[in-house]
């Protein structure tokens, strides 16, 4: 059988390898005969290419076809032994290189032609690598992509997976630097960010779930080989970011751990043997302020390079604060740091060690979620007796609008009206060491890595200038051990493989505080026990002391230990027809621990008596805080063991080399989770969720490759989708009770598009666009939207999902032109602009469908103006975010009897000036 080369062999690229033209007197025969054998090389593959094109041209002249295509063929398996033997020398050259042999340039096109990609931490890099010619930032051509996702190097048009990029001209040129930029960039992905603790991420509108540790995401994040357990460690700024791959479907055959509907792989820039710095600068209005720098190079020849990298991110907020006499500043705002040192260890050609410290650090406003709907009557026509508004409207809290002072805003998506302008805090670093051995025709590689994430939250419970809620949320420290193996196989033939085994534990400490203040027992008594304690001034101190003081603490603890075995294989049936396999056994160990205590508050019964209440009065102090507190309990740690399976199967046809159509059916499970009812403590576990995948694509090129149209048929089905569940409070009448659960069933089905088209020289258009169908397949038992004003359950089988638009799209143009048009001399300068658009179609973003939930359809869009050389050296441009200053949300909360419905809205435009240097 033919064997299977990775690259191809032509004389172009032939005539392209250049071999050094110093060599030192060290290893100079070495060196020699290294350049002998490649320059043999070149000369009979040239030959052997000129004899093949003379055999085709006799034999189309004889009209002998059999016997040119037997002739034909023995002649290109000549090319490729030869192409073997190239590929050896040029290794073994590129090791005299690390050594310090060579000074002199490489060829230009070398690793091209090797098919290495820069972003990978492993390729092989020279010691005294020379300088290569700088090239400008453009839009990189679809069809030449290089992406990691399947844990090697391919094209991205080779890839037979539904698989999106965002290379790096689109991150430095866009300032791309977080999931909620990705989402922008990407089709059919979706993100909510309030805080690091609400950050979730969705892929076809299904998987956003947030503020619960007792689960694991549907949707991964991997960044340098890395698993994020906690989603929430995603919230921060990236540094130094190459390349972002979003996978679609389940995901776990081939590294780290199991997702059932996608992932995103995120590589960032790694060490060169070859000095460079940079450094990209932005400052405009909200008074933003931006500064990111990377330096790279030598530190023992050959040997040891590192790379050093860091960021900071200032910027005002957009949602303005009424409380006029404490508040400086807006709400929303940006104020991050964060850096990364590594470090690249080459002692030999096939041994390289990557390791890798970061951290990041922010403190601003969190949770900022303007109040959009207090409606005082449900949808049946009932009056709402008691609502935020109705409490807020006692003569409790005269004095503060005597004073002028805004108790609460509702209804205005860029102001809020909180007690004080309070920052909250979210940290997270880590450190990992990647291993990389060729031995033996296979790579070996070994990922050890450690992280830990920290969230503090500090905001306004309640969203009023009154005194209620003083602290409230819940503080999360995370904390992440794993290791992983992998085997992969690198010699060229009709199988190739890769199969690992991973472990990891993971911790989540998470503790919540609400502590209240003097307004509190005012605004949480019911009518009739406002009324009671509201009569005299002796009975107003106990209503103030109710809850003034008081603290509700609650600590859960969940726990995994997982551990996994897993591989993949690519049975190359013939030179076009792959057929991909993949299997993957999981087992984990799920456990959770916690209690729920009340602390503070005076003696009420003591209290009651010194003031000369009565039994009445006193009985109803008590109930207020009995009632808010609620019961304290002990919950001993608890949990279960299981094993989960992932699985792949996906055949895949290349008819040409513009045409390649796949398919593939993926079966996923993520384990159950192990908690509690936060209001008793009881144990309630949620089942596992199952994952069906399907998924039929294809990718094309055309006009000479210059056109990339990729499409992707998919349907996905869920069963016991893990979710956080909305349901009435059974203790507090009128509230309502977030709590992990299970969603019967659930149907995702949709088409999605990928162009990318190079018009002519300088000017590039690309559309990614996806329709989306996500609806309840199963979902009987759902929460109601609190204006049914139903206690009970509704069923919202055959509808929508919420967080699922239709329609998402995101298109743009990229233009590039000389300083003077090409009527003078340019010096070096040309001209640059982009537009970019996002757009969703209307949707519902609230998780009981309620009607307040709904966002109509929007875009978003992004731009820039400006000048640059033509190497990509310096650019400097007039950029704006959303532009048109679109004002929408992708988050709303359910209104109750002592909250209104808030959202969570998309930042505000801004612009100024964006600089990049390379140097």
């Amino acid at each position: 059988m033919k064997e299977y080369l990775v690259g191809s062999l032509s004389a172009d690229n032939i005539e392209s390898v250049k071999v050094p033209l110093h060599i030192s007197n060290r290893r100079g025969l070495s060196a020699c005969v290294a350049m002998a054998i490649a320059g043999g090389s070149m000369l009979l593959a040239n030959d052997v290419i000129a004899q093949t094109a003379t055999v085709k041209k006799s034999a189309k002249k004889a009209g002998n076809k059999t016997v040119a295509d037997s002739k034909v063929s023995d002649l290109q398996a000549q090319v490729e032994r030869l192409s073997r033997e190239l590929e050896a020398s040029k290794r073994r050259e590129q090791d005299l290189l690390k050594k310090g042999v060579a000074t002199a340039p490489a060829a230009a096109g070398t690793a091209e032609a090797a098919g290495l990609s820069s972003q990978e931490p492993d390729s092989v890099v020279a010691a005294a690598e020379p300088e290569p010619e700088e090239k400008a930032d453009e839009p990189q051509d679809l069809s030449e992509v290089v992406v990691t996702s399947r844990r090697k190097e391919e094209k991205l048009q080779e890839v037979p997976i539904p698989v999106a990029v965002i290379n790096r001209e689109t991150l430095e040129r866009d300032n791309v630097v977080s999931v909620q930029d990705f989402s922008r960039r990407a089709p059919n992905l979706g993100v909510t960010s309030a805080n690091a603790r609400q950050t979730s991420i969705a892929l076809r509108g299904l998987g956003k779930n947030s503020g619960n540790e007792s689960m694991e995401p549907s949707v991964g994040v991997m960044v340098d080989n890395v698993w994020r357990a906690w989603t929430g460690a995603a919230w921060a700024n990236f540094a130094d970011l190459d390349q972002v791959e979003v996978l679609r479907g389940p995901q776990g055959t081939l590294q780290g751990k199991n997702s059932n509907l996608g992932l995103l792989n995120i590589t960032t820039k790694a060490p060169s043997f070859k000095n460079s710095y940079y450094v990209d600068g932005f400052a405009g209005s909200r008074d933003a302020l931006q500064g990111k720098f990377g330096a790279t190079g030598t530190i023992l020849p050959g040997l040891l390079a590192y790379r050093a990298s860091g960021f900071i991110d200032k910027r005002d907020g957009f949602v303005k604060n009424f409380d006029v006499h404490r508040s400086e500043g807006d709400l929303g705002e940006t104020n991050a740091l964060g850096g990364r040192l590594q470090f690249l260890f080459t002692p030999s050609e096939d041994l390289s060690a990557r390791l890798i410290v970061d951290k990041t650090a922010s403190t601003q406003t969190m949770s900022v979620q303007p109040l959009i709907a207090d409606p005082t009557r449900f949808d049946d026509g009932t009056l709402r007796t008691t609502t935020f508004s109705t409490r807020l409207a006692r003569d409790w809290f005269n004095t503060l609008r005597s004073n002028g002072q805004a108790v609460t805003v509702i209804g205005d998506p860029r102001a809020m009206a909180n007690n004080e302008r309070r920052q909250s805090r979210g940290d997270g670093s880590g450190v990992s060491a990647e291993i990389n051995w060729d031995v033996a025709g296979h790579r070996f590689t070994s990922i050890s890595a450690y992280r830990d994430a920290l969230f503090e939250p500090n905001h306004d419970g309640e969203s009023s200038t009154a005194d209620v809620e003083r602290i409230s949320g819940w503080t999360v420290k995370n904390e992440q051990w794993s290791q992983e193996l992998r085997l992969a196989s690198k010699d060229p033939g009709p199988v190739d493989y890769q199969f690992g085994v991973f472990a990891m534990r993971a911790i989540a400490d998470t503790f919540n505080q609400r502590l209240f203040g003097v307004d509190a027992g005012a605004f949480h008594a019911s009518n009739s026990q406002y009324a009671l304690l509201n009569a005299t001034p002796a009975s107003r101190q106990l209503l103030a002391a109710s809850m003034r003081d008081t603290m509700l603490t609650q600590n859960v603890v969940p726990a995994t230990d997982s551990y996994a075995g897993y591989g993949q294989i690519n049975w190359h049936v013939t030179d076009d027809a792959t057929l991909t396999l993949g299997l993957r056994n999981t087992f984990e160990r799920r456990e959770n621990t916690g209690y729920s205590r009340n602390l503070g508050g005076v003696n009420l019964d003591t209290l009651g008596a010194s003031l000369g209440a009565n039994a009445a009065q006193i009985a109803a102090a008590k109930a207020i805080r009995s009632n808010r507190l609620g019961p304290e309990w002990d919950a001993p740690r608890q949990g279960f063991d299981q094993n989960s399976q992932n699985w792949l199967i996906n055949p895949s046809y290349k008819v040409n080399k513009d045409l390649m159509v796949y398919g593939s059916v993926a079966g996923g499970q993520k384990s159950g989770a192990a908690q509690f009812n936060f209001n008793t403590g009881a144990t309630e576990n949620v089942k596992p969720e199952d994952v069906m995948d399907y998924e039929f694509g294809v990718k094309t090129t055309w006009l000479d490759r210059k056109l990339v149209f990729n499409v992707n048929l998919y349907q996905t089905d869920i069963q016991s989708f893990q979710s956080q569940l909305v349901a009435p409070d059974p203790l507090r009448s009128g509230q309502f009770l977030s709590q992990l659960g299970n969603i019967g069933g659930i149907q995702l089905r949709g088409i999605e598009l990928e162009t990318n088209w190079d018009i002519t020289q300088g000017l590039n258009v690309f559309l990614n666009g996806s329709y989306n169908k996500a609806i309840y397949t199963d979902f009987a038992n759902a929460p109601c939207p609190p204006e049914a004003n139903n206690t009970g359950y509704c069923d919202q089988t055959g509808k929508t999902i919420p967080n699922a638009p239709a329609f998402t799209a995101n298109y743009g143009i990229d233009y590039r032109a000389p300083l003077t048009f090409g009527y003078g001399n340019d010096y070096g300068l040309q001209w640059h602009a982009y537009l970019i658009d996002s757009f969703k179609s209307a949707a519902n973003y609230n998780a009981s469908l309620s009607r307040y939930g709904k966002q109509d359809a929007y875009h978003v869009t992004d731009g820039g103006i400006g000048v640059g050389t033509k190497n990509g050296k310096y650019n400097l441009d007039l950029v704006g975010r959303n532009i048109f200053d679109t004002i929408y949300f992708t988050n709303a909360s359910n209104f109750s009897g002592t909250g209104a419905a808030s959202a969570s809205f998309g930042d505000a435009r801004y612009y100024g000036v964006h600089f990049r240097a390379k140097f």
